[in-house]
């Protein structure tokens, strides 16, 4: 029998706005609840996932910490930090010492999703490295990147066989119209 040890998998939340669930919320803050949802989602996955907390809004903090990780774990995920904000720092730690795959997606919730490679150990990321999944800080759109992005690559790194999310066919009672170009994801009830 083939056997593969399990991928080390590191998360991370980014944001000055975020606070520890059960600590009190500072003013313009509001509690973390991706990286919760991202460690609960991987605990059903053939992983061994690696709480590393909160992320402050500093480009050489989130480069240093992404660089550490890298060195240690078999995939990074982040939630927030790929947009175009001033404080949006984990895309550009990414193209500073690794290679960026792709960046902003034709999909709702979800389009600054980025992922790219970063080197373990100093090696030159091209002989391999860490991919590292950069999901969107709005919690649905880490939902639903993680499930169509991040889960599929994890399932390829642990050698198993990845099964299409199961797909219902309902009939809206309501009208919508979405961008052309574009897969959507809408919430109903």
């Amino acid at each position: 029998v083939s056997v593969r040890r399990r991928p080390r998998v590191a998360v991370f939340s980014t944001g000055d706005e975020l606070a520890e669930p059960g600590r009190a919320l500072a003013p313009a803050q509001t509690f973390d609840s991706n990286r919760f949802t991202l460690l609960s989602l991987l605990g059903g996955l053939p992983c061994v996932a690696s709480d590393l907390g909160i992320l402050p809004d500093d480009a050489t903090h989130t480069a240093a910490a992404l660089a550490e990780a890298a060195r240690s774990h078999d995939l990074l995920l982040t939630s927030g930090g790929v947009s175009t904000g001033d404080e949006d720092h984990v895309r550009t730690a990414i193209e500073a010492s690794g290679r960026l795959v792709f960046w902003r997606l034709a999909v709702k919730p979800g389009r600054p999703a980025a992922m790219g490679v970063l080197p373990k150990s100093g090696e030159d990321f091209t002989a391999g490295g860490t991919p590292v999944m950069g999901l969107p800080g709005n919690p649905v759109a880490t939902v639903v990147c993680f499930l169509h992005l991040a889960r599929p690559l994890l399932l390829r790194l642990a050698g198993a066989e990845d099964r299409p999310l199961p797909r219902f066919t309902v009939t809206a009672d309501f009208a919508y119209r979405k961008k052309a170009g574009r897969r959507e994801y809408v919430r109903v009830t």
